[in-house]
């Protein structure tokens, strides 16, 4: 990491996701315009796509998570504690600069609900999204649901590591799922994903922290579910073109995810029409509910509609 987002840092994050912000007005609801430029050189982008700089949509969500938490001043960041929903509009390409426009308002003790919508610089909507931050305390009061662990995957096996490199467009350090543990095609997925302290979310955090801010972000998380989910429609063979998130709806988070967690992903499709998948699920940390997905919406699009330099060339 070079340049300003070398400094060290407070808390786990995936990229410095806001370049600057503006205050529209303050109170009760607060007001806030971000803009940040997909950088093709930021932590992650290199594997989201290759050859193809896109800004990952839970990217949004987690410049939403940064400019709350600075605004706030607290001494421990923000965290996700809802996606209520989140609408992706349009790819936001490298060097595209990306405004939201924010509104903050408080949502009882220690949570905020936080609404945005985004547009590139040429005008473009991108992401339309409705969300709740909370604080530590509200991370922690969050109750899971009282569903059983998933038993033991005994499904037939999907396709191993290099299979899986074979088939998502993502790589390394954006590649978010080591090992498919069973595969129905056309129903479920259980994919896992080893949390590792080596991580690009890690690096140059200050030393002396406590453990707390070593969570891991929720916003790779459910970019992590997003692949196993893209994994499992993928199997079905009627995904043709680019894979993108379109649409989150009630994801809710639980607990706290460090170093050395290993999160299985069970994912299920529960609609499939031609070019989109509906899908929803749960991400388990051993015996622990972390992550439910009540809907992802995925959208298969020719590459043309997502690489607009293959637009201008035509």
């Amino acid at each position: 990491m070079t340049g300003p987002a070398a400094v060290p840092r407070a808390y786990a994050a995936p990229l410095r996701a806001v370049d600057r912000t503006e205050t529209v007005s303050d109170g009760p609801v607060t007001r806030l315009v971000l803009y940040k430029t997909v950088d093709p050189e930021d932590p992650y982008m290199a594997g989201h796509f290759p050859g193809l700089t896109l800004l990952p949509a839970v990217f949004v969500l987690e410049a939403l998570r940064q400019a709350v938490t600075d605004l706030a001043g607290a001494d421990e960041p923000l965290n996700l504690l809802e996606v209520r929903s989140g609408r992706w509009l349009a790819p936001m390409q490298g060097g595209d600069e990306i405004r939201l426009d924010v509104t903050v308002t408080p949502d009882g003790p220690g949570r905020l609900t936080v609404t945005a919508d985004g547009v590139r610089q040429d005008g473009t909507p991108v992401a339309a999204v409705k969300a709740t931050l909370g604080d530590r305390a509200a991370v922690l009061a969050a109750r899971p649901p009282e569903d059983p662990p998933p038993a033991p995957a005994d499904g037939p096996p999907g396709p191993d590591y290099t299979g899986i490199l074979g088939l998502l467009p993502v790589r390394h350090p954006m590649l978010m799922v080591d090992r498919v543990e069973s595969l129905d095609p056309g129903r479920q997925i259980t994919v896992v994903k080893a949390v590792s302290g080596s991580e690009p979310c890690y690096q140059d955090l200050a030393d002396g922290l406590p453990l707390s801010r070593y969570m891991y972000p929720r916003s790779l998380m459910l970019e992590s579910f997003g692949q196993a989910s893209v994994l499992l429609w993928l199997a079905t063979g009627t995904a043709e073109g680019v894979p993108v998130a379109a649409a989150f709806r009630d994801c809710r988070f639980f607990g706290e995810v460090r170093p050395g967690a290993v999160l299985r992903h069970v994912s299920r499709i529960d609609r499939l029409m031609a070019n989109n998948v509906f899908v929803s699920g749960q991400t388990w940390d051993g015996d622990r509910c972390v992550m439910t997905v009540g809907t992802l919406v995925g959208s298969s699009r020719p590459r043309e509609r997502v690489d607009r330099a293959l637009t201008a060339a035509s």
